[in-house]
């Protein structure tokens, strides 16, 4: 019962968290687009593979690596990102890619990939996650994580106010040691910069809402509408600075 209660808490806060979340954007100059050349300068090769993208969220990466692939599965535990991403799937054209909303305990399947894409997924935390994922693989895996680091200028206060004490993201380093533990020895490569993420007031009050929510906080609304208001530039945008480390893990199987 009680890993029922944990696993609908992470839906609702996916759901919530898609509400807000980024979606796919065209051209070479973004984030995501960065971080795939990189992937392939370590050896990973997208081109008429089949790939697993595992917390696929509203499908960044899945929709350029779909571009390449020929065959995508996408699972992520949030509907609403699932929807998210069918829908922009569906603009570009793109018939090749399977939608599977499942947490990734539940997920199953016969198929093994050629590429197994983890893009800072928590769901990949402990041995018996970390097995399954290379059980998956019998060509390149990938694996992000934040490496110490995840900063949000907007967050700060907010956790300050509300007594919070921020969880510390590691996932990168401890997916590194797991491995080499298990005598694989990854490429790696460091990552850091600053996201900077405009949103509308509505969608500011959602995530500060939304990224309260695991810590069993419920702010109050007109304390909320008050201190979003010092993140508002002359635009009218409510802007969030995110300052990141990020580790880019790939090994071959």
């Amino acid at each position: 019962m009680e890993a029922v209660r944990q696993e609908h808490g992470q839906t609702d806060f996916w759901d919530e968290k898609a509400k807000t979340f980024p979606r796919y954007e065209e051209g070479d100059h973004t984030y995501e687009a960065d971080m795939l050349r990189r992937i392939r300068e370590m050896g990973v090769d997208f081109e008429g593979r089949t790939v697993l993208d595992v917390g696929c969220g509203s499908g960044m990466y899945t929709l350029r690596i779909a571009k390449e692939a020929r065959q995508v599965t996408a699972v992520d535990i949030s509907a609403q990102m699932l929807a998210y991403l069918r829908e922009d799937a569906g603009a570009l054209g793109l018939g090749n890619i399977e939608f599977v909303h499942s947490d990734w305990d539940s997920f199953s399947t016969d198929a093994t990939f050629d590429v197994v894409f983890c893009s800072m997924t928590p769901a990949i935390h402990d041995h018996a996650s970390r097995r399954k994922l290379l059980g998956l693989a019998h060509g390149w895996t990938v694996f992000m994580g934040f490496a110490g680091l995840m900063s949000s200028d907007v967050l700060s206060g907010l956790f300050e106010h509300h007594g919070v004490t921020p969880k510390v993201f590691n996932n990168g380093p401890e997916m590194r040691h797991w491995l080499e533990s298990e005598g694989i020895r990854p490429k790696s490569r460091l990552v850091e910069g600053q996201w900077v993420v405009a949103k509308t007031r509505a969608e500011m009050l959602s995530s500060c809402t939304a990224m309260l929510m695991p810590y069993g906080v419920t702010p109050d609304p007109q304390f909320l509408e008050r201190y979003v208001e010092a993140f508002r530039d002359n635009k009218g945008d409510y802007v969030e600075h995110i300052d990141y480390r990020i580790e880019l893990l790939a090994w071959p199987a």
